[in-house]
């Protein structure tokens, strides 16, 4: 897993996150859910389901060094509906940034390549 730096502790957990995905070959970008007030980094998967993430308190633009862990969700219908919805991904943040990010990365890109594989 790549973890893609530009300067230790000098953007946030989103930004970090979302150059992570796109490495690993994932289209990530930062997202708003507005009746919630809250952001997200979403990535895109084939036939336009999305998986959305963001750390426990709903949020991206924490400091790495503050992690408090992150939560994917799939959204087999984006931003149209939340049926069918289901968790990929969930932590408290141990390990840190990095390992916490790696471990989710995995679990999102596993969950995007059987995404993209299933009939629709």
């Amino acid at each position: 897993m790549t973890d893609v730096r530009i300067a230790p502790h000098a953007d946030a957990a989103g930004d970090r996150l979302i150059r992570t995905l796109e490495a690993h070959g994932l289209t990530a970008r930062i997202g708003i859910d507005f009746p919630n007030c809250t952001d997200m980094v979403t990535v895109s998967i084939a036939g336009g389901p999305e998986i959305w993430i963001a750390d426990r308190t709903g949020h991206t633009d924490s400091p790495v060094d503050e992690h408090p862990g992150w939560v994917a969700l799939y959204r087999p219908h984006a931003d149209l509906s939340d049926e069918g919805e289901a968790e990929v991904y969930r932590s408290e943040g141990a390990g840190g940034f990095e390992q916490d990010t790696a471990a989710l990365v995995v679990a999102v890109v596993q969950c995007a390549a059987a995404r993209s594989l299933a009939p629709a």
